[in-house]
């Protein structure tokens, strides 16, 4: 519950941000965000993998936490060195890098751009440790805290007509906060003994899980915003891909957080389980994963250009297309379990196939945008970006079956879109008989496919340990929902 208030609380972010710059001056903050997140990437230097698969490890191997606190001491201290340098480096370079993609009058923001850069990388470490330790509680609440202010801040900034300086202001300032509240909390996890632990193989991890950040920017969809200002296609349209990918980025809302612990949870398995345990725990989380996400997606799809005129105006109505598509690749990745794939091969020491799937996608999403996007525009970038995001789920999961029993997963996963379509059909039924609006879809929408869970209860009681594990609050639901035997 927690993560979907912040997600709520997001949202109404993304909307006020949108509707207050309209789609040009949209696609001018899209090509600003690509240059902090990819001086992120430059400075990730796989720590938050280390805090994920090793902290685990060694809270089983020294339960006392000495080797624990060593390694997250020696990763800070790294993590806030290297944001240094490079904030040196993005200062003295920024100049360089907007007249190679066409855009020197946003030099104005270099200062901001450093702050952004900044906060979203010390909060990256100190929310990843967080998770790690398996602070739900903490992490929800502060997460919801900073976005809540971030909403008002962002308001105020509207109120006095700041612009773009203001919608990345109202997140630095928010996103200090959420820090703040962050290193209050972790302070224990740094403070007392130490013990120079094992290092094993964990320069490798690092090394590799750095290679795969770096190759993975071909990945992101910020790649494809450098090349739609390099090809120079209008602001605008620039504006409808950001708003298609990040509101199609949104709707995995209840995976949030998911991605790390699910890290945690298989590292520790494999560890006690050996293959059997996390075959069982990888069928399980992506099958409740599936049920959680399907139905979003789903529904998004068949109300594309509903929902976005309902939530951001008419003006963004010719965005409909290009966020349809994008949420067709997304669910098909999503479902196929692309959140876990990676996290699974790091668990089995498969590190040289993530880098070289990583790198192969990178590099074909790259080709595809500069074959498609002087000819299709947009709708090139978003295909390009689909082609390679379903095929480096695929090429993990060939990787991954060879090791670990991953079909129980896959019938799970086609239920849930058997019911996520029946519950659109009557959707689209209700639709044509009664009236067509948004908010009202969605409302028969959720009771179609609410009505055909309780009705057909397809999840084990094992499903229900899982969902009782990762979210609590969902304990009573998950009891309308489950029967005894397997699938």
């Amino acid at each position: 519950m927690g993560k979907l208030c912040t997600q709520i609380l997001l949202f109404a972010v993304s909307i006020v941000v949108t509707r207050y710059l309209g789609k040009e001056s949209l696609g001018i903050y899209a090509a600003l965000l690509v240059i902090p997140n990819f001086v992120r990437l430059l400075n990730m230097l796989g720590l938050e993998t280390l805090i994920n698969k090793k902290l685990p490890e060694l809270n089983v191997v020294d339960p006392s936490g000495r080797q624990g606190r060593y390694l997250l001491q020696r990763l800070l201290m790294l993590r806030l060195i290297t944001s240094s340098i490079l904030c040196i480096f993005l200062y003295l370079t920024l100049p360089y890098y907007l007249e190679f993609v066409n855009k020197q009058e946003l030099l104005e923001y270099r200062t901001v751009v450093l702050m952004y850069f900044l906060v979203i990388t010390v909060n990256s470490f100190l929310s990843t440790l967080l998770m790690t330790q398996l602070r739900y509680k903490v992490v929800s609440i502060t997460e919801t805290v900073s976005a809540a202010l971030n909403l008002v801040l962002l308001a105020l900034f509207v109120v006095m007509d700041s612009g773009i300086l203001g919608v990345l202001y109202a997140y630095i300032l928010a996103t200090a906060v959420n820090i703040l509240i962050y290193t209050w909390f972790s302070r224990a996890h740094f403070e007392g003994e130490t013990e120079v632990p094992n290092w094993g193989d964990m320069k490798p991890l690092a090394l590799t899980s750095y290679g795969m950040s770096l190759f993975s920017f071909g990945l992101m969809t910020q790649s494809d915003v450098l090349l739609l200002n390099f090809f120079r296609v209008s602001d605008a349209d620039v504006g409808y891909y950001h708003l298609a990918t990040s509101v199609g980025a949104m709707l995995a809302f209840v995976l949030a957080g998911i991605g790390p612990l699910a890290l945690s949870m298989f590292s520790e398995t494999y560890t006690r389980e050996s293959v059997t345990g996390l075959s069982r725990i990888w069928c399980q989380v992506v099958g409740l994963a599936a049920f959680l996400t399907t139905p979003i997606y789903v529904f998004a799809f068949f109300n594309a250009e509903s929902l976005l005129t309902f939530m951001f105006g008419a003006n963004y109505a010719g965005a409909a297309v290009v966020f349809a598509l994008f949420i067709f690749f997304a669910c098909a990745q999503t479902v196929l379990g692309w959140d876990f794939t990676t996290s699974t091969l790091f668990i089995l020491h498969r590190r040289k196939t993530v880098l070289s799937s990583t790198i192969e996608g990178s590099m074909i999403n790259v080709l595809l945008n500069i074959i498609l996007i002087p000819t299709y525009g947009v709708a090139g970038a978003v295909f390009a970006t689909g082609l390679v995001m379903i095929y480096m789920v695929l090429r993990q999961l060939y990787i991954i079956q060879r090791e670990v029993e991953i079909g129980p997963a896959f019938p799970v996963i086609g239920k849930c879109f058997l019911f996520s379509l029946a519950a659109a059909v009557v959707t689209k039924g209700t639709a044509w008989l009664v009236a067509d609006h948004f908010l009202f879809n969605a409302a028969v929408y959720l009771a179609a496919f609410a009505g055909l869970l309780v009705w057909i209860k397809p999840f084990t009681q094992e499903h229900h340990r899982l969902m009782s594990e990762i979210h609590p609050s969902l304990n009573k639901i998950a009891q309308w929902v489950t029967r005894g035997e397997a699938l």
